[in-house]
């Protein structure tokens, strides 16, 4: 996982934690294969932030696996997602929450 000047490692792992608790509510028969911060980007970040009405945002990436049987919401069966990102948005000093995701 990448450092970053913006956040600290515990307000990082903080984001990771709700971002595995959604896909493991909603990415049914799909494997996280790996989650991280992929780097300070302080443009898109505030751009995020205020397209959601928030005044913090982070970006977090991905990879997963799909199953045989395939997932919803239409995921090709046996296929790989990879820098799959996953946004989120806060206040100062709230907590994180999940706003978006996809490529």
């Amino acid at each position: 996982m990448e450092a970053s000047e913006l956040y600290s490692e515990k307000e990082i792992q903080d984001a990771v934690v709700v971002v595995q608790d959604y896909f493991d509510k909603h990415f049914k028969s799909c494997q996280l294969l790996t989650i991280g911060y992929g780097g300070d980007d302080e443009k898109l970040f505030d751009d995020w932030a205020e397209n959601y009405g928030a005044e913090e945002a982070i970006v977090l990436t991905s990879s997963f696996k799909v199953a045989a049987e395939g997932a919803e919401p239409t995921l090709e069966p046996n296929s790989i997602h990879r820098d799959w990102k996953w946004i989120l948005v806060r206040n100062v000093g709230g907590k994180w929450e999940h706003r978006g995701h996809g490529y």
